[in-house]
């Protein structure tokens, strides 16, 4: 209960600061002449700056389903599943399914905030806990949490997942573990990793070998699913393939980092990786293994895509980062971070009302 409270005002005032951001932009700045990807999709102006780039993939899937748009395939089923199922109930309408996108995003981040301040304060003070949450909400790329993407859901369920395995709810755990693999490929599926040591730590090799089991059914059965829809036994890599990504050895794609036809803001992208590299370093140091081998596993594969022109993305997925980060910046140190964290992402939720790439 404690957790809930100490992270609703933050929550709440950051929903209204991305909400005016956007607005402002949208209202003030000139767009694109050539919409990128989706040109507004809805007359409803906040519904209409939250569905940018990788949102519409996730709206048509709602609506249409996979097969129809072959790099679509890319995208795990959870999310526009949520979304059809909601927009359903509001009527079925265009915006209908624009706004059940907003509200999973936005509910989903505040449950995953919630889980995080408590499982923080497992391990250490109920403060930190609050610090982890509010470091999460202010990470640059922050925008995604709140507009038509899998971000909050995929992090409140591996967060979850992980929180009931250190209570040792092994139910619960397993069931958000089996639908945090259903909400982002591969990564969604690294949740089974800590529920694996987790477990092996109270009980052996048979009990990790069934708390990761469900995690990696669902991904297993999900590919099996999608190759009988498409017909093809290598869908997502295909998918992957036509936007230019795709498995890599890891850091293979800081090769064209300056590259000016690839990355835009290279420097940005540097920054943010070797961040997270160094809190994922020092997670080794302050948190429970599990939780390191988390941190680790998921940013080898944000920086193994072939591309980093995501990663800034994924990396908010590297939850335990903001666990270490919660540890050891305190005082002024954490109040410069809020600070910095807060204006880049101002800026960056603005670049994205309007069509700007960011991540």
């Amino acid at each position: 209960m404690f957790a809930a409270r100490s992270v609703l005002a933050p929550f709440l005032l950051t929903r209204v600061l991305t909400a005016i951001v956007a607005l402002a932009a949208v209202t003030l700045f000139s767009s694109p002449t050539t919409c990128p990807d989706v040109c507004h999709p809805s007359t409803n102006p906040l519904l209409d700056a939250a569905t940018r780039w990788d949102a519409k993939a996730y709206v048509d899937i709602a609506h249409d389903g996979y097969g129809a748009v072959p790099a679509n395939n890319a995208y795990f089923p959870l999310y526009p599943f949520l979304i059809r199922v909601l927009a359903t109930i509001f009527g079925g309408s265009g915006d209908a399914y624009l706004a059940a996108g907003v509200l999973i995003s936005n509910v989903a981040l505040l449950v995953a905030l919630i889980y995080l301040a408590s499982l923080v304060a497992i391990d250490h003070d109920a403060a930190a806990g609050t610090r982890a949450a509010l470091y999460l909400l202010v990470f640059p790329t922050s925008v995604f949490l709140a507009v038509v993407y899998p971000e909050s859901l995929l992090i409140a369920l591996s967060i979850g997942a992980v929180y009931h395995a250190r209570r040792g709810q092994w139910l619960p755990a397993a069931a958000l573990g089996a639908l945090a693999a259903l909400t982002r490929p591969f990564i969604g599926a690294a949740v089974a990793l800590p529920l694996a040591i987790e477990a092996y730590r109270r009980s052996g090799l048979r009990a990790a070998l069934a708390a990761a089991a469900p995690a990696a059914v669902a991904l297993v059965g999900w590919l099996v699913v999608l190759w009988r829809i498409t017909g093809d036994p290598k869908a997502i890599l295909t998918a992957e393939a036509n936007w230019g990504v795709g498995p890599s050895v890891p850091f293979e794609a800081f090769t064209d980092l300056f590259d000016p036809k690839v990355y835009g803001f290279p420097y940005f992208v540097l920054g943010f990786t070797l961040f997270i590299g160094a809190l994922v370093i020092l997670s080794w140091r302050f948190l429970r293994p599990s939780l390191a081998a988390y941190a680790t596993v998921v940013f080898l594969i944000s920086v193994a895509t072939g591309s980093l022109t995501s990663s800034p993305r994924y990396y908010l997925s590297v939850f335990p980062a903001f666990m270490v980060l919660a540890l050891v910046a305190r005082g002024w140190t954490g109040l410069a971070y809020v600070a910095l964290g807060a204006t880049i992402s101002v800026s960056f939720t603005a670049m994205y009302a309007l069509w700007y790439w960011v991540a």
